[in-house]
């Protein structure tokens, strides 16, 4: 096939291991061809050289674009087959109020060995692969090149329900699932690894795939998960390719061990930089535009959290989320929370956007120091509105997402001496800090048995 598309001008060369004798290899075949501008390798990719950077450059975009276009001329119209009824992508708000619902449990099935922050994508290939006839066959082949899988492990997990499956049965049949991934992963390792292969860094899929909403990818930062998910778009399109032409067909698991195991892998691993007091947890911080949430959400993001930083004001929010780096480091949301769809729809959006939830910091509030005489209802309800009202919304909410993940967690209020010391001009202020005080003394008690 490669000669077909390409003549002399490139080389085909089968699977082989890298490293510096590929390397060496390459440099061979090159003197071996003299009319070649490139390779092909098997497993790999494309390797292009010329007399200068931009010549190399330019014989690799020669390359691609040739092959796409024979691709698009030559290629079978449905190369993953035909959708299979019922497991077409669901409307935009459906899919992604079902991501919502599911993210949570998922996150915490992937983080069975250890915290992991995660990514959510339901661009158009995806739905479109998780929809068709061929992708449970092709999901279960694998990746196809140590790149891919080094970041998204050697095949991921496919939920094997419609579209149309209830919350209820896809979370169940998802850990009966889980569980048999991490037997498979761990059948894998124990096949063939040897005396002096590294111990097994985890059985828990980095991909999980949901037909009708899209893919959830895992790392141990919100960068590694969103690059793994960019790694297996890349593996579907590696997938649509092969199957256009001819059929798709990975390394084989011996091969894909002796590069997840490599000893040069390894040693990357072990020199990576010690993990901040934070990272891997996601916190929601409530009136974080500003003030002490700020003062909070600044120093969480410094300790490695992915931070969420929520307020009554999207802008403000969206702008101090700004201040702490990327979105891979944090989002702002608006947050009224003394309305229940608000906080929902704030919630969910923290969990779309790292994967869960794993510590909350009810911060929003105000204060109208007033005599007794001189407060108004309107006084007395906003306080309570934003303070009691709003923390308990908060946590009601996040308690959902903390109890699916099964990993534990952390509700926080902030609270006021004024919650146990009477003072003058403060009656609707102080009676609302004493509700919140006692009121996550009721979280701790009814939580508790949750490990939050």
């Amino acid at each position: 096939l490669t000669s077909k598309i390409f003549g002399e001008k490139v080389v085909w060369v089968p699977w082989r291991r890298p490293g510096f004798q590929l390397g060496l290899d390459i440099a061979a075949i090159k003197e071996q061809n003299p009319a070649a501008i490139g390779c092909i390798l098997g497993g790999h990719g494309i390797t292009a050289w010329g007399d200068t950077s931009d010549e190399a450059e330019a014989n690799s975009l020669w390359i691609i674009e040739t092959a796409a276009a024979y691709i698009d001329a030559n290629g079978k119209a449905e190369p993953f087959g035909a959708a299979r009824a019922g497991f077409e992508a669901l409307d935009a708000d459906a899919r992604r109020a079902k991501a919502a619902a599911l993210a949570a449990t998922i996150r915490g099935l992937a983080s069975h060995d250890k915290p992991m922050v995660g990514h959510f994508n339901d661009a158009p290939e995806v739905l479109d692969f998780l929809a068709s006839a061929n992708a449970a066959r092709l999901a279960e082949l694998g990746t196809s090149c140590p790149d891919h899988f080094l970041r998204t492990k050697v095949k991921p997990m496919l939920l094997d329900l419609p579209a149309d499956a209830s919350v209820e049965a896809s979370i169940a049949r998802l850990k009966e699932l889980h569980e048999a991934y991490r037997a498979d992963y761990t059948a894998y390792y124990e096949a063939h690894a040897t005396a002096e292969s590294p111990a097994m860094r985890g059985a828990d899929p980095l991909i999980v795939l949901v037909p009708g909403v899209g893919m959830f990818s895992y790392g141990a930062n919100k960068q590694t998960a969103r690059v793994a998910g960019e790694f297996y778009v890349n593996a579907i399109n590696v997938m649509r390719g092969a199957e256009s032409l001819s059929s798709y067909a990975p390394i084989s698991d011996a091969d894909k061990f002796s590069i997840e195991y490599w000893a040069l892998e390894e040693a990357k691993l072990q020199r990576l930089p010690k993990p901040k007091s934070h990272q891997g947890r996601i916190a929601f911080v409530t009136g974080a535009a500003s003030g002490i949430g700020k003062a909070i959400a600044t120093r969480l993001a410094a300790e490695g959290a992915c931070v969420v930083v929520a307020d009554l004001d999207l802008d403000k929010a969206e702008a101090a989320a700004a201040e702490l780096g990327s979105t891979d480091v944090a989002i702002g949301v608006a947050a009224n929370v003394a309305d229940g769809a608000a906080v929902q729809a704030a919630v969910d959006a923290a969990v779309l956007a790292f994967g869960g939830i794993d510590l909350v910091v009810n911060n929003a509030g105000l204060s109208l120091s007033k005599p007794l005489l001189e407060t108004t209802e309107k006084d007395w309800d906003l306080q309570h509105d934003v303070m009691a009202k709003g923390s308990f919304l908060v946590s009601q909410a996040a308690a959902r997402a903390l109890i699916a993940q099964e990993m534990g967690g952390d509700i926080i209020y902030i609270s006021s001496k004024n919650s146990v010391f009477a003072g003058p001009n403060n009656i609707a202020y102080s009676a609302t800090k004493a509700d919140q005080a006692h009121q996550v003394r009721l979280l701790a008690v009814e939580l508790g048995e949750h490990g939050v």
